[in-house]
């Protein structure tokens, strides 16, 4: 299965208003004895995806936090599909998929850039919280931004 790459982005670009890509290189730390990257490094560059792409559409994570919203994840699922290995250039496409009430899903596909091979896919969800954990509503503005409607 392969996914291919038009306009490869040499570090991050906005692909739609809601969905954008970022760039890693997997680090001889990421992988295991087999050479390949570990599956525990797959949720942290989902999170590079969720934190460069909240950034390019103009709010960088802090700005949530300082108005008092924080988004840890409820849920998050990966399917891999063929190995990374050190030194892998990859490209990570993060779409934010769904925003609830008080809610948040964000889709990620990785792909190697050299041959546009689909590494892995997944998602993320993620509950809108207070600075004490509590469930906290979306405010529309915050909705309209996620959204990304006028």
């Amino acid at each position: 299965m392969t996914n291919t790459i038009e306009n490869r982005p040499s570090h991050s670009q906005i692909l739609t208003p809601k969905s954008h890509a970022s760039v890693v290189r997997v680090r001889y730390a990421e992988t295991d004895q087999a050479g390949m990257a570990h599956h525990s490094a797959f949720l942290p560059w989902f999170e590079v995806g969720r934190v460069e792409l909240l950034r390019a559409l103009g709010k960088p994570y802090q700005e949530f936090e300082a108005e008092g919203f924080h988004f840890p994840v409820r849920e998050a699922f990966c399917r891999y599909w063929v190995p990374a290995r050190f030194d892998d250039e990859l490209l990570i496409t993060t779409t934010i998929e769904e925003v609830g009430g008080a809610s948040t899903r964000f889709a990620y596909r990785i792909t190697r850039t050299t041959d546009a091979t689909l590494i892995a896919e997944g998602h993320t969800l993620h509950a809108c919280v207070d600075h004490q954990g509590k469930i906290k509503r979306l405010p529309s503005d915050v909705k309209q931004f996620l959204r990304q409607e006028a």
